[in-house]
């Protein structure tokens, strides 16, 4: 198996994102000082930088399938290939408002935060 830098990445990044919603089923609770706010402000604020990198990821994955595979005989593309460029660019799309959900989210905390603080 031919491992590139970006794919250990990825392999790490599912890693972390399933071990994180494992901690998270342990400890959901809602937020109440504005300490809990910031740390959820925090950990949504991550959220989106790891969303918006796997939209990236999907969308350089999307490009390289939309290249690939041209059928030799008749030029048409690979079936297969027109499915994974659509599949990719469906993650991508899902990733990208994944990442303004938690990017809003991460707004709300703070601004919660402040309240509490007085701010």
């Amino acid at each position: 198996m031919n491992l590139t830098p970006r794919s250990i990445l990825a392999v790490l990044a599912l890693t972390l994102t399933l071990g994180a919603a494992a901690a998270r089923a342990e400890e959901a609770r809602v937020p109440v000082t504005a300490a809990d706010h910031l740390a959820m402000a925090r950990s949504y604020a991550g959220k989106a930088t790891a969303a918006r990198a796997e939209a990236a990821y999907h969308q350089e994955m999307a490009k390289a399938y939309a290249k690939e595979h041209p059928d030799r005989k008749s030029g048409a593309r690979n079936p297969w290939t027109v499915e994974m460029e659509k599949h990719c660019k469906a993650i991508e799309q899902d990733a990208v408002k994944l990442a303004a959900d938690d990017e809003w989210a991460a707004r709300f905390h703070e601004l919660r935060a402040k309240e509490l603080e007085g701010k």
